[in-house]
């Protein structure tokens, strides 16, 4: 009996020397033997919590995989982990299969104290609530909360969607930035399948948008100008009000990060790069603080969360430790 390794290698090489019609009618079989059994799966009523033996006051935050370049390839599950990270809440990202999705079908979600909580910006809210502890945005203004919840809105309604267009059109190169393991035995063939069906459900979900009905030209302008008018609304500050850190910046960095780490260029990441270069500081800024372990969650595939906070140390404007 060949082991794993190579009776995938031989599994592969015979797929690939398939004719196209061959290879069309593998992946259509296989989506078959995939699509019935997720669905049927991911239709079950699930147990909740899905974390029996839950630990008291600790967030339970359930994700897509880890990534090569990206710690997630949502943004809104980089947005829950980064704000967990800057509220200093403690929190562990348990198994969970690609089946899995909150009760309302989404990802991330989280559990906490045997209870679900869905939806990144309600996660942000409830949790917020429920946590004793001073929130990020306890020292804000009335009219600076209500500033980080315009650019909020307009860094997930508007600038996120004019860069799905650039993902919709390089979904293979994301989906090559997984770990190998999480396709399995078929590996090429999941691939096959599912940049097709991100594809298709990424166009939907520009198509069904505020500005999905532009031209693509249109559509990356609108990303390249609300880019802009987060870079001068920042302007030289540490974070987006200032040198204390706060959900929006959450928002923003999970966001930028898609564009600017991402396995393609695009107009948005050379606007970045060029006109906005602030993004670039902010990015690192925030990537250095509060994600010390960026290198090994992203090479590792790492869901350690108990010692990321040991890896930074804290610096004053001499370079000396304080």
């Amino acid at each position: 009996m060949p082991d794993d390794a190579n009776f995938t290698e031989e599994i592969t090489k015979w797929v690939e020397s398939l004719p196209n019609w061959g290879k069309a009618a593998a992946a259509g079989g296989l989506a078959l033997a995939v699509y019935i059994p997720y669905k049927f799966f991911a239709t079950q009523a699930r147990k909740s919590p899905v974390k029996e033996d839950w630990k008291p006051d600790v967030v339970y935050l359930y994700q897509f995989p880890r990534t090569r370049l990206l710690p997630n390839l949502s943004p809104f599950c980089m947005k829950v982990e980064t704000w967990l990270r800057m509220s200093d809440i403690n929190y562990e990202i348990p198994k969970c299969s690609f089946t899995l999705r909150s009760k309302e079908g989404t990802m991330p979600f989280v559990e906490f104290n045997g209870k679900e909580y869905y939806d990144s910006s309600f996660i942000l809210r409830d949790v917020d609530e429920l946590i004793k502890h001073t929130s990020l945005d306890d020292h804000l203004s009335a009219e600076q909360k209500s500033t980080s919840r315009a650019f909020e809105a307009m860094t997930e309604k508007s600038m996120a969607i004019s860069a799905w267009f650039y993902r919709m059109e390089n979904v293979e190169k994301l989906l090559d930035l997984f770990d190998p393991k999480v396709f399995g035995l078929f590996g090429s063939l999941f691939k096959m399948i599912d940049s097709k069906f991100y594809a298709s459900t990424l166009l939907k979900r520009i198509s069904g948008s505020d500005i999905g009905f532009h031209s693509r030209e249109d559509i990356i302008k609108i990303g390249s100008d609300d880019l802009k008018a987060i870079s001068k609304y920042l302007g030289n500050k540490h974070y987006f009000h200032g040198f204390k850190p706060t959900k929006v910046d959450a928002c923003i960095f999970s966001n930028l990060c898609q564009i600017y780490y991402a396995p393609y260029t695009s107009e948005h990441r050379d606007l970045i790069e060029g006109e906005c270069k602030n993004l670039v500081e902010y990015i690192e800024r925030i990537k250095n603080r509060y994600w010390p372990d960026w290198d090994e969650v992203t090479t590792k595939y790492s869901n350690e969360t108990s010692n990321w906070k040991k890896r930074h140390v804290a610096r004053n404007g001499n370079g000396v430790k304080h």
